[in-house]
């Protein structure tokens, strides 16, 4: 297994020459599928990794699909009280199968954890079921023939605590140091929490205002941070420039309407049962999308 840390860290472990890294290249031409929680719900830092790819290879092609589901665990574990004790929190294991089986990826990258610990002290129980978790998540993607698995580290538990207080971020640490340890033919493992706990440090304002869903500005170093890994030689722009290029707004446009469909598409459980639907549409007006997307960045 390749481990992977961004250049932004300046570090590599010493496992990192056991294999060629994947890089944008490799996953050009690809489906890629994007499994997480809330965040990749939000499906920010997706959004801005594929905007770059498409921006900076504009004669290669992305197949690019945000999957995650909000509240979700490796774990399969829930607090009592999750959502004010409405319901407990789904696991990707109900609905990965069915995943795996519709949407056919060839490269999966999945950034799980931050609601594995359940937000609670480190914890061997929780601890292991987490790490059980990651290993079935990828004995499930190779079994269905998925080439590449990228495992991305949690983000960080945004707050500051008082020394002698629990902090659950250094739970979050744990949970990082032992992905970045994992030797599995075709995983590969980036370091986000690393370099986003780096990155905080440095800075007074807060990725996360509510300590665990990032901003704009949070999903974007997400992004970085991934295509970094990847080996893209990421530009310098504000945020405020990207969000103005016409060719991101056509890329969260693709992104919105792929994950709404295919969600419902696959199907999942979250306080109710989402039963699987037909695609219909989905993907001519994918395509249409699409051609839009290419029409701008190769005419430049």
């Amino acid at each position: 297994m390749k481990t992977i840390l961004p250049v932004l860290l300046l570090f590599v472990t010493a496992s990192a020459y056991a294999e060629q890294p994947i890089t944008a290249k490799d996953i050009a031409g690809k489906r890629v599928v994007f499994l997480g929680d809330s965040i990749t719900q939000a499906g920010g830092y997706i959004t801005f990794v594929d905007y770059y790819l498409e921006k900076l290879y504009p004669e290669q092609d992305f197949d690019i699909y945000g999957l995650g589901l909000a509240s979700e665990t490796l774990s399969g574990l829930s607090e009592d009280n999750h959502a004010g004790g409405k319901f407990p929190r789904p696991c990707l294991f109900e609905r990965l199968g069915r995943l795996l089986e519709k949407a056919k990826p060839d490269v999966v990258f999945a950034c799980y954890g931050i609601n594995d610990g359940i937000y609670q002290p480190l914890d061997s129980e929780r601890f292991s079921a987490f790490q059980n978790g990651v290993k079935k998540l990828i004995e499930a993607c190779q079994a269905a023939g998925v080439e590449q698995i990228v495992l991305v580290t949690p983000p960080i538990y945004d707050t500051t605590t008082k020394p002698g207080e629990f902090n659950y971020d250094s739970v979050m640490t744990e949970y990082a140091a032992w992905e970045m340890k994992l030797d599995e033919p075709g995983v590969h493992v980036i370091d986000l929490h690393s370099a986003m706990r780096k990155a905080r440090d440095a800075r007074t304002e807060v990725f996360s205002k509510d300590r665990v869903h990032p901003g704009p500005d949070g999903h974007l170093f997400m992004a970085q941070t991934i295509l970094t890994a990847l080996n893209v030689p990421v530009p310098e722009q504000s945020l405020e420039t990207i969000q103005a290029d016409p060719l991101y707004k056509q890329v969260s446009n693709l992104r919105k309407h792929r994950s709404a469909s295919w969600m419902k598409h696959i199907g999942y459980t979250r306080e109710k049962t989402v039963p699987a639907q037909p695609l219909g549409d989905t993907e001519e007006a994918a395509t249409k999308i699409k051609e839009t997307i290419d029409q701008i960045r190769r005419d430049k």
